[in-house]
């Protein structure tokens, strides 16, 4: 005998009970079975064809409101997300900042190394000639040996630039406005004001049309029943404000990707700090490269003359040429580091390479500003002024919330259902036909709250994120520290090489020429006091450059600009 197969509504019955059957919906069946029992036939084929879409939008609106934790500005404080993917604050690129490709690779960079360094310091001392014991004749003065650098000097007044070149000031004002990876960064906040516009909206209402006992074959007297068609309105009802809840969560995610902004751009400044003193420390370099070129055709010009009286010989003057070719060497090299190191920063101002060769910069490395303030009050204004510790901040409260928000989650919507026309067919038996309405209400009765280990993590992510902010308030007091004393330390070098080493050098050198003039020291001896004179200029403007950073990295420690 062939198994009977189940009817229409049976098929549609079996499938609501397997959807019940999901964990937390059995509290549901048991409402629907209440209107099965003791509600209208039509009520219960309305309710039972509702049921897949109902629970499909209540899922729905539970998933819109969940936040976004992360974007290009990197995890946002208090999202609760894992706090070991991205450190937050300092200088350790928290915003998912990859190497600025606009970044100079130049070996200026580092103050030990260079051409600075190889104009000033090429060689070895220079040693004296020893005249042949055998010889009894006396011997015509020679120049044995040419060092291979030529003379370095202050410059003569400060050196700017053009008056009309572009200062730090106009170059951090058009980075902000013109870099495009902070107008990337920026399009983060206007969509987060749209998720916010999101969070805040209400459901829309459903409509459901249905048409229920749908014969296979036509009724007749001797097989009754009826058709019944309807149309039905849904509206969710938010009773315990869950909608405002997640209207606040996502207004203080936004004020937390706001902050996240300000902590990017002020890491940006910083870039910028580093790539336009490049430029600044490559014309530098350009001018002592200059400086030891003429220098070295001075000596050159010496060497001819002398070899045409006899004074030197013929290697002698192969020497002071290779000195003028080295010192050729290192102006191009100095100048193809200065044209690199503007383009670098004219890839950071979004200044086309094109006019990059041209650009020129109106900055020194002296430091001519007021002191800053003392140790306590740096700090005092880093603590207030830091973006990234205001995003932490920010991010407390956005914590709280996202646990507002979801202790507000135990109760879900009440669906309110309307059925304005209801019509029942009843031809088929000879009947007159009837038309009805109904209403009903679809709810969970939160007999087991099943959100209690959401809401769990919630307020421990509030937690976790109070310990964050004594963690990066640490590391920002760290910060200021180590700038401060970097300042000081950098400052004092400055002042003793200018006020003491550097004045005793040059009396040094001055001695020596005068002895060299008077014929009781060789020119050996003169050159190699003029080598020392050149070391000692370089770590002059090495320590000034060492000095210069540290300026502008207290300025990024602090989180504004206190330093020129």
């Amino acid at each position: 005998m062939r198994k009977r197969q189940p009817s229409f509504p049976t098929l549609r019955v079996r499938r609501f009970s397997r959807m019940i059957a999901k964990p937390g919906r059995f509290v549901i069946a048991a409402v629907f079975a209440a209107f099965w029992l003791c509600g209208p036939r039509a009520a219960q084929a309305q309710l039972i064809g509702l049921v897949d879409e109902i629970i499909l939008i209540s899922k729905g609106i539970t998933a819109k409101a969940s936040r976004r934790g992360a974007s290009v500005l990197g995890q946002a404080p208090g999202a609760g997300e894992n706090p070991f993917m991205t450190p937050q604050g300092g200088r350790g690129r928290p915003m998912a900042q990859r190497a600025n490709p606009a970044r100079s690779t130049a070996s200026f960079r580092q103050p030990d190394r260079g051409v600075l360094s190889s104009i000033s310091t090429p060689g070895p001392k220079l040693s004296r000639g020893v005249a042949p014991l055998a010889s009894s004749q006396p011997q015509r003065p020679t120049l044995e040996a040419v060092p291979l650098f030529g003379p370095l000097e202050l410059p003569q007044g400060e050196i700017e630039g053009p008056p009309n070149g572009l200062t730090l000031e106009q170059a951090v004002e058009r980075l902000v406005r013109e870099n495009a990876g902070l107008r990337s960064k920026a399009f983060e906040i206007p969509q987060a004001r749209a998720d916010e516009l999101t969070a805040g909206l209400r459901g829309n209402p459903l409509y459901f049309l249905s048409a229920s006992n749908v014969p296979y074959s036509p009724y007749s007297a001797a097989r009754p029943g009826n058709n019944d068609y309807s149309i039905s309105v849904i509206q969710p009802l938010d009773l315990n404000h869950k909608r405002k809840a997640r209207a606040q969560a996502a207004a203080q995610a936004t004020r937390v990707l706001e902050a996240q902004y300000q902590d990017a751009v002020r890491m940006a400044i910083d870039d910028l700090y580093l790539t336009y003193l490049d430029v600044v420390v490559a014309r530098e370099t350009v001018y002592y490269a200059q400086t030891s070129l003429k220098g070295a055709e001075a000596l050159m010009e010496k060497a001819e003359v002398q070899l045409q009286q006899g004074a030197v010989t013929e290697p002698d003057l192969l020497n002071v040429g290779i000195q003028r070719d080295a010192a050729q060497v290192g102006l191009e090299q100095a100048r193809a580091q200065l044209l690199e190191a503007k383009h670098a920063l004219a890839a950071l101002l979004n200044i086309p390479s094109q006019a990059a060769a041209q650009l020129e910069l109106r900055g020194s490395l002296h430091d001519s500003g007021p002191r800053p303030p003392g140790h306590d009050e740096l700090v005092r204004m880093a603590l207030f002024a830091r973006p990234d510790l205001a995003a932490f901040r920010l991010g407390i409260q956005r914590a709280r919330a996202d646990a507002r928000a979801a202790g507000k989650e135990w109760f879900e919507d009440v669906f309110v259902i309307y059925s304005p026309y209801q019509f029942q067919n009843n031809r088929p038996v000879g009947g007159l036909n009837a038309t009805s309405y109904s209403f009903g209400v679809l709810g969970s009765i939160p007999l087991f709250d099943r959100r209690q280990g959401e809401v769990r993590r919630a307020n421990l992510n509030v937690v976790q994120s109070r310990v964050a902010l004594v963690d990066i308030e640490r590391t920002v007091q760290a910060d200021v520290e180590r700038a401060a004393v970097e300042y000081e330390a950098s400052r004092r070098a400055v002042e003793r090489i200018e006020h003491a080493i550097l004045p005793a050098s040059r009396r040094v050198r001055d001695s020596v020429y005068r002895l060299y003039t008077s014929g009781e020291k060789s020119v050996i001896d003169y050159l190699n006091a003029q080598k020392d004179h050149n070391e000692i200029v370089r770590q002059y403007r090495d320590a000034l450059i060492r000095h210069r950073r540290s300026m502008l990295r207290l300025n990024t420690a602090v989180g504004q600009r206190i330093l020129p």
